[in-house]
């Protein structure tokens, strides 16, 4: 269901939202003329396939690096305009890991403010409980987005005006979904909870939960085991608590890190790839991947140190890739098999290299 759609119908215009499950842009485009879809820029990650590249490119869709800056897409949004485009852009950098609201890009809000275009927020609720980030499936629901009134800028708006101006609409909860959008029943719904409690709540200890059915959320003691409702909520069956996987994420992330005696933070079994010229990823096979105070280390075929001096900025992709930018490549570590590429993101993040939120 989508409110607002008169809107769809005028250009050049900014859409932005919040933005929890990959096909919100898809679904936001399913009301668009056909001859009219919107455009934007997208993360580079879909324009690695060629077909997929000539097809997203004939949309007016562009690629991106996540929080890293790029003078190119300024012009290429400027010609958008000049088009008359309508232009979608979620200004949190990607979709949310536990539907709540993620730090703004703030050059995002600088280019709102001064395009001098309308700008409409596009509320969307339930696209979080249908496909969590870190979910292997979807479940099926009900989506709703609601476009509301345009938000209207002059060059001399405050920065801070206009971010508070912008996220006020879009500062809410997907955790806590209307009755009627919530999933009523679900495949295996825990499956793929592991990318994002990465540590058991109660011990600390990194990869302490795993879900032996889909269903069930446990740890190795025994001392925690939750049901998995449909709509991702967490139930205790012993107490009738109900438990938000928000909370839990905030719980973790907000632990203490900790080494072993070797000084190490965190080890996993990766895929490792790297990319000096885009879009040409170039496999390095399996490796070890260790993280350390001031480096990450990759033992394989080869081996290699990367100073986190080093790093330009680093982000997750889809819900397993590590993506680490150094001056000249790209490095990408997947989390196949085992781990979780978003405690290395918020590890690396409490490091304080190159923030996710500021890179």
């Amino acid at each position: 269901m989508i409110a607002g759609k008169r809107a769809l119908e005028n250009g050049p215009c900014f859409f932005y939202g919040n933005h929890s499950n990959r096909w919100d842009p898809f679904v936001l485009n399913c009301f668009t003329p056909w001859a009219d879809p919107t455009g934007g820029v997208m993360t580079q990650e879909f324009f690695r396939r060629p077909f997929l590249r000539w097809a997203l490119s004939r949309f007016d869709l562009h690629p991106t690096r996540k929080r890293i800056a790029d003078p190119h897409l300024i012009r290429v949004l400027h010609r958008m305009v000049a088009d008359g485009r309508k232009i979608v852009i979620y200004p949190e950098g990607g979709s949310r890991w536990t539907g709540r609201p993620e730090p703004w890009i703030e050059s995002t809000a600088k280019l709102f403010t001064r395009m001098g275009i309308p700008v409409y927020p596009v509320v969307t609720r339930g696209s979080y409980t249908t496909w969590p980030r870190w979910a292997t499936y979807p479940r099926p629901g009900r989506v709703e987005v609601e476009i509301l009134e345009p938000l209207s800028f002059s060059r001399n708006t405050p920065l801070d005006e206009a971010i508070r101006q912008l996220r006020a609409p879009i500062q809410f909860d997907e955790n806590v979904a209307p009755e009627h959008l919530r999933p009523r029943w679900a495949y295996r719904p825990a499956d793929g909870i592991h990318r994002l409690l990465y540590r058991d709540p109660v011990t600390g200890k990194h990869g302490g939960l795993g879900t032996p059915d889909g269903t069930y959320v446990q740890n190795e003691e025994g001392s925690l085991r939750l049901k998995m409702l449909p709509d991702s909520r967490l139930l205790d069956e012993t107490t009738g608590e109900v438990h938000l996987t928000g909370d839990l994420y905030e719980k973790i992330r907000d632990m203490p890190l900790s080494k072993d005696p070797s000084g190490r933070l965190l080890e996993n079994n990766v895929e490792c790839h790297v990319e000096l010229d885009f879009p040409h990823l170039v496999s390095h096979g399996d490796m070890t991947a260790r993280l350390f105070d001031d480096s990450i280390q990759l033992n394989g075929a080869t081996t290699r140190s990367i100073p986190l001096a080093d790093l330009h900025g680093f982000d997750v992709e889809r819900n397993f890739k590590l993506q680490l930018f150094l001056a000249a490549e790209m490095v990408q570590l997947s989390f196949v098999r085992e781990g979780s590429a978003l405690a290395w993101r918020d590890a690396l993040a409490r490091l304080g290299n190159a923030s996710p939120d500021t890179a």
